[in-house]
């Protein structure tokens, strides 16, 4: 074990951040005093669970949705068999697997975790959680509500449909992503010449082998609600002429303490061709807000283009290449190194894609097991 007092000098990681991270300007953090209450816990940390602690709260301080530190000692390889989602103020159960779930149905309200109210067991987590908006900060902490150690507990006191309130202990014995929340099939035609293509599944062979149906569609919906997983090659197929990515700058570092970071590197944009078959029905991107980073690419050429209607809510707002360093003791940290501008220049950062319809779940309609923002898209796309 490394002893947190071993860092308090001039390797400190928090010196990397002063100097070299690029969203400073935005965010407004008093890093000297974020970095002066980090270097004063960190002195005082009995072990390394403490100095874990003590380097995501002063991560959290960079409001950066890339920002983490991961320990091998943290183990979150398992999940509860719940999905959680924060809907119409409340913790709200929103899909279950097929045991374990102690009889709790989707719609359930989670009115403690451990004992402790619902909003301050997120309250807690969320001091510790980098993010540059709510959304994100609020889907990580849900998420770590889920994870944890394999055959580790969480009790929760629910309140059901029936407005019984009971207690419910749930052991994390799935492993993490077995358990998805229900959607349809990956490629799915949900209404004659309506489409439905998820991109947080689908691979590029997936979407070649259905081309030629999607170019008799009269409607396509892409539920970008997560991570795609397929090239931007699909993108190509949305267009009839040259388009590009959103701004990526590289800061040029040659004075310390940010006193001049005014000159950025350009690395380069995306350069996307059209490609045949051009794709000409009605499109509906569907969005949230765990979509970042490169599903914000996505969603950024999507925004600048007009190339579809845009569902949902609002995206992480955290863009950007990412810079991770080790540490001794095993410690790994990450943040964003690129600074990312929307294609007119102005701010992503804390932004991210907004939607041009925005819909909302609601506990109704999670207990009706409704994806009130995919019949949204459906309507749409239908018209």
């Amino acid at each position: 074990m490394i002893e947190p007092r071993a860092w308090l000098t001039s390797d400190w990681p928090g010196t990397f951040f002063e100097h070299f991270y690029p969203y400073f300007d935005v965010v407004q953090t008093d890093w000297k005093q974020a970095l002066r209450a980090a270097l004063t816990s960190a002195a005082n940390d009995a072990d390394e669970q403490a100095f874990l602690i003590t380097l995501r709260r002063m991560v959290a301080q960079l409001h950066d949705g890339h920002g983490n530190v991961f320990h091998p000692a943290d183990s979150a390889d398992y999940t509860i068999p719940v999905i959680l989602k924060w809907v119409e103020g409340q913790l709200v159960i929103s899909d279950v697997a097929s045991a374990g779930t102690e009889g709790l149905q989707p719609g359930d309200v989670v009115l403690k975790v451990d004992g402790r109210p619902s909003a301050s067991e997120l309250g807690e987590r969320e001091a510790l959680i980098s993010a540059a908006t709510p959304q994100w900060l609020r889907y990580v902490a849900l998420e770590q509500i889920r994870t944890g150690a394999k055959d580790s507990v969480v009790t929760f006191e629910v309140k059901t449909q029936s407005g019984q309130v009971r207690s419910a202990v749930l052991h994390r014995t799935m492993e993490e992503g077995t358990l998805r929340e229900a959607r349809p099939d990956k490629i799915s035609e949900l209404k004659p010449g309506i489409f439905y293509l998820d991109l947080d599944r689908i691979k590029d062979e997936d979407f070649q082998s259905v081309l030629s149906k999607l170019e008799q569609a009269r409607g396509i919906i892409f539920d970008l609600r997560g991570y795609p997983r397929v090239s931007t090659k699909v993108i190509s197929h949305l267009t009839d002429k040259p388009i590009e990515s959103a701004r990526f700058l590289r800061p040029v570092i040659t004075t310390p303490d940010h006193a001049q970071m005014v000159k950025f590197d350009d690395p380069g944009r995306w350069k996307l061709e059209p490609v045949a078959p051009w794709l000409t029905a009605k499109m509906v991107f569907l969005i949230d807000g765990r979509a970042i980073s490169y599903a914000e690419s996505w969603m950024g050429i999507i925004e600048a283009y007009k190339l579809a209607v845009i569902v949902g809510e609002p995206t992480a707002g955290t863009n950007g290449d990412i810079n991770p360093f080790n540490l001794p003791g095993n410690y790994t940290v990450i943040w964003t190194g690129l600074k990312v501008l929307k294609h007119d220049g102005s701010q992503h950062h804390g932004i991210g894609i907004q939607p041009t319809v925005p819909v909302s779940r609601t506990i109704r309609g999670v207990r009706e097991r409704r994806d009130e923002q995919l019949e949204r898209a459906v309507s749409i796309v239908s018209q």
